[in-house]
């Protein structure tokens, strides 16, 4: 069993607590404006979540920062009604977790390990 550091440790408790506060939003009167607040405090906290864990697995990474962007898209949503403004912020949001964190940067250096056709 691997041990964890404290970063880790501190970045998988802000996972439980982030999607806690994502499933209390959609939950306690959804479409109200309380619940975008909410959906963005847990978005925030899910973007922390994936600054310090940042696991060697992409798709664990990937599923994470899909999980903050879209409580970044249903805040703006609830607030502004506006499919297009969604999007956008939705699309920027998903760039920015993604350069900022360095996915990229893990999805180059995992290439090698990906199955070949030959």
């Amino acid at each position: 069993m691997k041990r964890l550091t404290f970063l880790e440790f501190f970045g998988y408790l802000a996972l439980i607590l982030g999607v806690a506060i994502e499933i209390y939003a959609l939950l306690k009167d959804p479409g109200s404006k309380l619940s975008g607040d909410n959906m963005f405090g847990g978005a925030v906290i899910l973007g922390l979540a994936v600054a310090f864990i940042h696991s060697k697995h992409l798709p664990f990474n990937l599923v994470l920062i899909g999980l903050s962007t879209l409580g970044f898209a249903y805040f703006t949503f609830i607030h502004t009604q506006n499919w297009f403004w969604t999007i956008i912020l939705g699309i920027a949001v998903a760039a920015f977790l993604v350069y900022f964190f360095g996915i990229r940067k893990d999805v180059r250096r995992n290439q090698s390990d990906w199955f070949h056709f030959n």
